[in-house]
């Protein structure tokens, strides 16, 4: 299936759905991104996956989120140095 623009799946008005589809849309500009643009998009993509977490009816972690997660993880302790 074809990923959603971020837009269209927001004006559902489902929070966990929403939430997931600017998570993807950060980690695929995370791909792309350099410098203080990464540690910003990384910090931001760390707090939309923080805030998925704790949305009701469990917490989802395929293996992607974990990596991506980790990965934004290092890019924001790197540019706080």
């Amino acid at each position: 299936m074809p990923a959603r623009r971020a837009s269209t799946v927001i004006r559902t008005g489902d929070r966990r759905k929403s939430l997931e589809a600017i998570r993807d849309k950060l980690a695929a500009e995370l791909d792309d991104a350099f410098g203080r643009d990464a540690a910003t998009i990384a910090k931001e993509l760390t707090s939309v996956i923080r805030e998925i977490d704790t949305l009701p009816g469990g917490k989802e972690v395929s293996t992607v989120d974990e990596l991506t997660a980790r990965r934004a993880a290092r890019l924001a302790d790197a540019a706080g140095q």
